[in-house]
């Protein structure tokens, strides 16, 4: 017999995995959750700057939490901690999250689910940037991302990903 569990970043993963096929990696993770609660949902995570783009410690530790208890399994193998649930023990439910909010968090992972996790980095630290820069222009984030991630992404790649800006409601002004 499975034990309930009520957690949202359980939640997360285990949506990952049956809308994907895939198991989400910490990356994956911590840019999908970033992009849930740019969406809308507060997942109450807060976010600073790290080598790949936004991350959260506090949902870093969540996760480890997790499997400590047996809710997920991480399997380390690769270069990657890929992450799943232990179904056969747990059958997990969000923690206080609407209909609304689970459509929202569900659509999210659809809309991005074929994205690489270089991708999701790029995006992130591009919405990182809009939310921390005055100026609001295309060129204004061009410059942000690239200032935070030096060459590692070219300025077509960053105009790409700003294209996602209308999908979080994000508006970039005209350049001056």
């Amino acid at each position: 017999m499975s034990k309930n569990i009520k957690n949202n970043v359980a939640y997360v993963i285990n949506c990952i995995n049956e809308i994907s096929g895939k198991r989400p990696g910490k990356k994956v993770l911590q840019k999908i959750v970033f992009l849930i609660q740019e969406k809308g949902v507060d997942l109450n995570f807060e976010y600073g700057l790290h080598f790949y783009g936004p991350y959260s410690g506090g949902l870093d530790g969540e996760t480890t939490f997790l499997n400590a208890d047996g809710i997920i399994k991480l399997d380390c193998s690769g270069y990657s901690h890929l992450m799943s649930i232990n179904d056969e023990v747990f059958y997990i439910e969000s923690n206080n999250l609407t209909d609304k909010q689970k459509e929202t968090i569900c659509g999210l992972i659809y809309h991005f689910k074929d994205r690489t996790p270089a991708e999701l980095e790029l995006l992130t630290t591009a919405l990182y940037a809009y939310n921390h820069l005055q100026n609001k222009t295309e060129d204004s984030i061009i410059s942000g991302v690239q200032k935070i991630k030096g060459s590692k992404y070219s300025i077509n790649q960053i105009r790409e990903s700003l294209k996602e800006f209308s999908y979080f409601n994000k508006t970039l002004t005209k350049n001056n």
